[in-house]
């Protein structure tokens, strides 16, 4: 049987586009979990950038401009329940050096 050009190229169009749809990705199972390890470290990582900029907001609200050794402190802390704990003593101390105080008997 032969088609008309016009039938011949629209076959081979739909039968490109099937076989593009139908197209599996090249990527193994390992890189998938190395993408999604990524991905979690990725979002730990910002968990902690955003504990350590809340801390560092509610200090400056609080008691103006706070020093670059407050901030490199803050910046070392890579616990975060011990980042919630610092930024409980941010909102509930009453000077920048009651704060320095409480961070180091925190560390």
């Amino acid at each position: 049987m032969t088609l008309s050009p016009e039938l011949q190229s629209s076959l081979e169009s739909k039968i490109k586009q099937f076989e593009e749809e139908r197209t599996m990705p090249l990527i193994s199972n390992m890189e998938l979990r190395g993408i999604e390890q990524g991905k979690k470290i990725g979002k730990e990582i910002g968990v902690l950038e955003n504990s350590r900029d809340d801390i560092k907001t509610v200090l400056t609200v609080r008691f103006g401009q706070i020093s670059s050794e407050i901030e490199e402190m803050i910046d070392k802390i890579t616990n975060l329940a011990l980042l919630k704990e610092i930024l409980k003593s941010a909102v509930t101390a009453n000077s920048l050096a009651e704060f320095k105080q409480s961070l180091a008997k925190i560390q």
